[in-house]
């Protein structure tokens, strides 16, 4: 993919439709362990209104991945991403330095995005994903035993600002 056009805009419906059609079996299965099945434009619409920022990776044009915050009040955010099989190596960079920015941002009290703690739900069976969460700067707090709709064990992977709980370092 050398010499692929890459650019991080914010997310748009379309954007959102075409990943979410797209997106890889294991983010497939992964929404479907934790939420049923789910029709994609409902999806697609879902994370186009999510609670917080949103943003949509695109690579010659295409877009490759949809990623962004929830925001359920004002101390966390639950981190999410999905991903077509076309994401090449120069989107996965500036998706981790994107993510890594965001990550310095959120746990900086003076940020006005502050939040004491990140969370990332990863399902256990999906190493590259928990090795993903842990490039990021995210540390495993535990397993959710059976959790999804089909028994599947989910894994909880958190940042936590240092000056609450567990010390959090993410790798800026």
């Amino acid at each position: 993919m050398a010499g692929a056009r890459v650019e991080l805009v914010d997310l748009g419906l379309d954007d959102a439709l075409h990943v979410v059609r797209g997106m890889r079996a294991q983010d497939r299965a992964g929404i479907e362990a934790l939420l049923g099945d789910i029709d994609d434009e409902v999806f697609a619409v879902n994370r186009w209104q999510t609670d917080g920022p949103a943003w949509c990776l695109r690579q010659d044009g295409e877009p490759v991945a949809i990623f962004g915050l929830q925001l359920p009040n004002d101390w966390t955010a639950t981190a999410w991403l999905l991903c077509t099989p076309a994401m090449g190596a120069l989107s996965w960079r500036k998706l981790i330095r994107h993510s890594r920015t965001v990550a310095a941002n959120l746990m900086d009290p003076a940020h006005q995005a502050f939040r004491h703690r990140v969370e990332a739900h990863v399902m256990a069976a999906w190493p590259e994903a928990a090795a993903f969460a842990e490039r990021l700067g995210f540390q495993l707090e535990g397993t959710r035993r059976a959790a999804g709709r089909q028994g599947e064990d989910v894994q909880l992977w958190a940042m936590v600002w240092p000056g609450k709980g567990l010390p959090c370092q993410p790798d800026t």
